[in-house]
């Protein structure tokens, strides 16, 4: 299935990570993995999803990730109720990617969608060398009371991923 603009959010939708709270905030701490149930927490409320290959990787710390966090006030401002980077990466490093970006808010989450499995179930998973094996690609989704308003790939760069592109979509 290739998910596009006007389709239906999939149901079922599970992706896990560490919330933050100030016990965990320390880069060494470590918090417990927990299930972020998509249709559970989101399915009346607009969020944006924005996925990257890998935290860590240099696009996605250095071009990709910072603008959301720097504009996560304008993004709210125009009616979104929670941004989630999602990576196929585990939710110990996606935990810590959200720390060195100076996250503290619960609504701006770093989930892990585990194999990519959420990803390649919608046609935006990439296969990269073995040693990375296959990731989320670098993609942005808006979904609005479980409806896609917004679908972007980037095959190379953020044009479409990015927070430029997500702001002009709302």
């Amino acid at each position: 299935m290739t998910l596009k603009a006007g389709d239906k959010f999939p149901e079922g939708v599970k992706f896990l990570y560490i919330a933050y709270t100030p016990e965990v905030a320390n880069i060494k701490a470590c918090g417990i993995p927990i299930p972020l149930d998509f249709d559970k927490e989101f399915h009346d409320k607009t969020v944006v999803i924005v996925s990257i290959p890998g935290a860590f990787t240099p696009t996605c710390t250095a071009n990709h990730i910072p603008p959301f966090v720097e504009q996560f006030e304008i993004l709210k401002s125009k009616g979104v109720d929670a941004v989630i980077v999602l990576s196929a990466n585990d939710p110990f490093v996606q935990s810590a990617f959200g720390k060195v970006n100076g996250v503290t808010d619960e609504s701006f989450i770093f989930a892990t969608d585990p194999a990519a499995e959420f990803s390649k179930s919608v046609g935006l998973s990439v296969d990269l060398p073995a040693a990375f094996g296959t990731r989320t690609a670098r993609y942005a989704i808006i979904v609005s009371k479980g409806v896609v308003k917004y679908i972007e790939k980037d095959a190379s760069g953020v044009a479409g991923s990015g927070v430029d592109a997500v702001l002009a979509a709302l």
